[in-house]
């Protein structure tokens, strides 16, 4: 495995400056590469699309739906009685429709109340803290007295986030890059 330090970018003409910038502080080529990551959930790696049954801060949204669905639901029949009372032709369908509305509008709220920010400590392949996509640096810094001088450079041309990570190098690629693994240790 070698040491990584990979570097988010907005747009393509700041990885260019990174790339400049590694050349000057002595990178040879073959220590960098660039790739680009797509957005969290577009990379096509769970068996029924996405990357991930849920991320990390939305794997409690589906109790959170289902206790929603029975409040809403009870309280929509709730109504919907009301309505069937009052409006007699209504009937059986202002029953239906009440329990039908609440147990949709309650299922909503349930699932959002239980989504947060993902903790990327927490995270694991199953329910990820992925960062967003973008433009990325990679470089290997199994060289000796390199790191500070990658991250300088990632840094000065703008980086977004740097971050330390783990992974095979080889023909200037990081060749077992997981998007849904969150590079935590930020440098």
């Amino acid at each position: 495995m070698s040491r990584l330090i990979v570097g988010r970018f907005d747009d393509v003409d700041q990885v260019a400056r990174a790339v400049a910038a590694l050349g000057a502080a002595g990178f040879a080529r073959a220590e960098y590469g660039e790739f680009y990551s797509g957005p969290p959930g577009q990379h096509d790696l769970h068996p029924i699309g996405g990357d991930a049954h849920s991320d990390e801060g939305a794997k409690d949204a589906g109790h959170g739906a289902a206790a929603g669905a029975a409040v809403g639901g009870a309280a929509g029949l709730a109504l919907g009685g009301i309505a069937a009372v009052a409006l007699p032709i209504a009937g059986a369908a202002a029953l239906l429709a009440g329990l039908g509305i609440g147990a949709y509008t309650g299922s909503l709220m349930g699932a959002m109340s239980r989504i947060r920010d993902p903790d990327g400590n927490a995270a694991t392949t199953e329910h990820p803290a992925q960062q967003p996509g973008g433009p990325r640096v990679a470089v290997n810094v199994d060289r000796a007295g390199t790191e500070a001088s990658a991250i300088a450079a990632l840094r000065g041309a703008g980086a977004q986030d740097i971050s330390r990570a783990e992974g095979v190098w080889q023909d200037r690629e990081w060749k077992d890059f997981d998007p849904r693994v969150d590079e935590t240790e930020k440098a």
